[in-house]
């Protein structure tokens, strides 16, 4: 239960902390990472049954996983949010942030942020028109 209280908190400030370009981004958290890398793939899924009920907040079933993707929206674009999951337990997880406009400021930052996470991830970060795609696993 506890931990579906975080999964809940990390998701609303995603939803609100994610916003425009031109001011303050706030991104995940170390601590949102560890939440999400220590949820199985039942209580991932219970969650954003109940997050879908959220107007900013969307579940979503992509075609190549069969658990849910959570799909945030914001003023400027959204987040979705995919974990790949292996024997219950989150092997991967994508974070792809698209924005409708994009600067090389928010770039920089997406990517630096993600860069300087603990050494207990990496990831894989790349740009692709206005999207900007971050993978992360444990090392």
């Amino acid at each position: 239960m506890k931990q579906s209280v975080y999964l809940f908190l990390l998701f609303f400030l995603l939803s609100y902390n994610v916003v425009n370009a031109s001011e303050k981004i706030s991104l995940m958290s170390l601590n949102d990472l560890n939440i999400i890398f220590s949820t199985n793939a039942q209580t991932w899924n219970e969650n954003l049954v109940f997050l879908d009920k959220k107007s900013s907040m969307k579940k979503i079933q992509l075609e190549n996983n069969k658990n849910y993707s959570l799909k945030s929206t914001f003023k400027n674009g959204y987040v979705l949010i995919t974990p790949y999951f292996k024997k219950d337990l989150v092997e991967t997880l994508n974070i792809n942030y698209n924005f409708n406009d994009i600067d090389q400021n928010t770039i920089d930052l997406i990517f630096k942020h993600f860069q300087s996470l603990d050494l207990n991830f990496c990831n894989s970060l790349k740009t692709y028109k206005n999207d900007i795609i971050i993978d992360i696993k444990y090392c």
